[in-house]
């Protein structure tokens, strides 16, 4: 009696808290195709990181921002800076520079060793 009423009830919206989260998009420029995935938003002072993978599966990365190294205004993240790398299933690291567009977004880019683009974008979903 308590599993129906606890999957009848209390489930629904513990997996409805699930759809929210952080989406990841990114083109490669030798890669066809958005990269999708999704986001994972660092701790109090910055960052986070990122999975993602073509439209085929065949190929994965998994981005990694370090906190910002440069600030705005302080209580104010927006315009925050910092590094990160990209490392993708297939042995490419691309060191890549980050921008925070809101408190819950960033988006940045970066270049392969083989002059290969990567343009990314972190947001929440809504």
């Amino acid at each position: 009696m308590y599993k129906r009423l606890f999957l009848l009830f209390l489930l629904p919206p513990a997996l409805g808290a699930c759809a929210f989260g952080y989406q990841a998009r990114a083109t490669l420029s030798d890669v066809p195709g958005e990269m999708r995935g999704k986001g994972y938003p660092g701790d109090t002072v910055g960052g986070g990181r990122f999975a993602l993978a073509d439209p085929a599966g065949g190929l994965q990365c998994d981005g990694v921002m370090a906190p910002p190294d440069s600030a705005s205004q302080p209580g104010n993240c927006v315009g925050e800076a910092g590094r990160g790398v990209v490392r993708c299933s297939d042995g490419r690291e691309i060191p890549v520079r980050w921008t925070a567009i809101t408190c819950r977004s960033f988006q940045g880019e970066g270049e392969d060793a083989r002059g290969n683009r990567l343009v990314f974008r972190m947001e929440r979903s809504r």
